[in-house]
């Protein structure tokens, strides 16, 4: 054996150990089954990430997940900022996907103000659309003091009354049970003198700079406050915040706190440096965020603080208050916590919202829907089942027709295989459906290249059959034929490039697999199935040629 066919032989061997060793994680994870893997996730959750990274992983129609389509509102936007305003839009999309740990998303823009987003593994279509299409702002503001309130919803009721005469009246129901409501500390009545009516009439209590409203009631309420002459008539540089989660009072009775702030905002989102989900020491079983705040925003809040001692400072999320505690000192450590009654998803989910930052402008939902597991494992399963006919067909078709050279053709189509799937581990990519179909078609085009060399060397040995002109006829064959599988493997991969450059989604996937395909399909049949003929060739005297 010479120098360069040893090297040969060696690279072949070396690329087919570092195959098996690319694809054993995921020889490993598809041999697990569920409750293994859940076992794993639980209780090693390192090795679990570890072996799922390095793993082939599943696009959205064969692992199942989330389909959204997006559309960015541009309406107030210059028309100059607009593609910025969508880039804009997809950064910070992406950044909240790659905190949530989703594998292999895809986050692509469609037409001028689209956004299409898949996320394989997360079926669970109501919270992507929470993580993915809420704002995400977070401010601090001042309540106003407990006077200022009722003094507030005072001028409101007169409002009510003189532009809706039986607005008091509106919910009786709830007008009744106000003198048995069940009081919170603090709990006042109308302003002295003056009767109950509107949104006193719905109040049933006072509670952390907040009045209790029942649940039922709330949406009336927001109805009054809607009301174009009641916006008029807050005073300027104030405005009603509500609560962000239920809450009851003593007799059990669900309810929302309805909040008095100042407009302006003390300290915003802009100032967040990081924000971690951690357990409520004061409410076992539920989370709170802790966030830390930039040396100016450190600055700022110890300036707030230190000159608002006494009275309350809302934390304001998505235009909701999660807590309203009084200032009991100067705070300069520029570190904070939001509480609400989070779940650990909850907590999980807002913290990446806070981190990730808030979205440039409102999105609209314009397609959602959920692939579910089952469906994805019945798309594999018929996948593979497709592949594998189709790799019998071919076989047996090459067993027949080409004979010995027919096997040796196979065994570099088994290798060619091996090598596209090892490079979509090592590389990341996602396996999707029409990837399958892309490896099918690979299988066809690997084929191809051994046709034409095959039928090339026949060509050669009908010239003559002795041992020396059976290894001109092999080397003869596969130089001849390489122009013309070059050409055409090449032009099928500038296709591959190109679908893989403007299209999206699925098309990238097929452009993916293609692309790999087509240059491990001529290294097999150019390179590895060439070093076999000559190895037999080399090693014994041969006569005749299966073919």
């Amino acid at each position: 054996m010479s120098r360069n066919q040893k090297i040969k032989f060696y690279s072949i061997f070396v690329i087919l150990i570092l195959s098996l060793i690319l694809l054993w994680p995921t020889f490993q994870f598809v041999g697990m089954n569920a409750e293994e893997i859940e076992e794993l996730r639980v209780q090693d959750p390192a090795g679990y990430n570890s072996l799922l990274d390095r793993s082939l992983r599943l696009g959205l129609d064969l692992q199942g997940g989330t389909y959204l389509v997006l559309e960015v509102d541009l309406a107030g936007i210059p028309s100059d900022d607009h593609a910025a305003t969508v880039q804009q839009a997809i950064k910070v999309i992406r950044n909240r996907v790659d905190q949530f740990g989703v594998s292999e998303p895809s986050i692509t823009k469609e037409g001028a103000n689209r956004i299409v987003v898949e996320l394989p593994g997360l079926p669970d279509v109501e919270r992507a659309t929470r993580l993915i299409n809420t704002t995400a702002m977070l401010e601090l503001k001042l309540v106003a003091q407990q006077g200022e309130l009722f003094s507030a919803l005072g001028q409101i009721d007169q409002v009510l009354k003189e532009q809706r005469p039986l607005a008091g009246q509106a919910n009786t129901a709830a007008a009744a049970e106000a003198d048995t409501a069940i009081s919170f500390i603090d709990e006042p009545a109308a302003a002295e003198g003056q009767e109950a009516s509107g949104l006193l009439a719905l109040m049933r209590g006072y509670q952390r700079g907040g009045v209790f409203i029942y649940k039922d009631d709330v949406p009336l309420a927001k109805r009054y406050l809607a009301e174009p002459a009641v916006q008029a008539a807050i005073p300027p540089g104030y405005e009603f915040i509500w609560g962000g989660r239920d809450m009851s009072d003593t007799s059990g009775r669900p309810g929302r706190l309805l909040y008095y702030c100042l407009s302006r905002v003390e300290l915003d989102g802009t100032h967040l440096q990081g924000a971690v989900p951690e357990p409520d020491s004061e409410r076992p079983g539920f989370f709170r965020i802790s966030f830390t705040l930039d040396r100016d925003g450190a600055n700022q809040f110890a300036r707030t603080t230190e000159r608002n001692i006494g009275r309350q400072l809302a934390t304001i999320l998505d235009s909701q208050i999660f807590l309203a505690p009084v200032i009991e000192s100067r705070i300069g450590n520029g570190q904070g916590v939001i509480t609400g009654g989070f779940s650990a998803e909850e907590a999980q989910d807002n913290a990446i919202l806070l981190r990730a930052g808030a979205l440039p402008a409102t999105m609209h939902i314009e397609e959602e829907r959920s692939v579910g597991p089952s469906l994805g494992r019945d798309s594999i399963q018929k996948g593979f089942k497709a592949g594998f006919i189709g790799f019998i067909g071919v076989i047996v078709f090459m067993m027949v027709y080409y004979r010995g050279s027919g096997l040796i053709a196979t065994g570099a189509l088994l290798l060619n295989l091996l090598i596209v799937m090892a490079a979509m581990a090592y590389l990341h990519a996602t396996l999707t459906l029409p990837g399958i179909a892309g490896l099918i078609l690979t299988i066809g085009m690997a084929v191809d290249a051994n046709v034409l060399i095959y039928e090339r060397i026949r060509e050669e040995l009908r010239r003559g059959g002795k041992d020396a002109k059976v290894r001109r006829a092999i080397q003869a064959g596969y130089d001849r034929a390489f122009s013309t599988i070059f050409d055409a493997n090449l032009t099928t991969l500038i296709t591959a490039l190109a679908l893989y450059i403007f299209g999206t989604g699925p098309i990238k996937g097929f452009a993916v697999t293609l692309s790999l395909g087509i240059i491990a399909s001529m290294y097999t049949a150019l390179l590895v199935s060439r070093v076999v003929f000559e190895l037999i060739t080399m090693r014994r005297k041969v006569e005749t040629l299966s073919i």
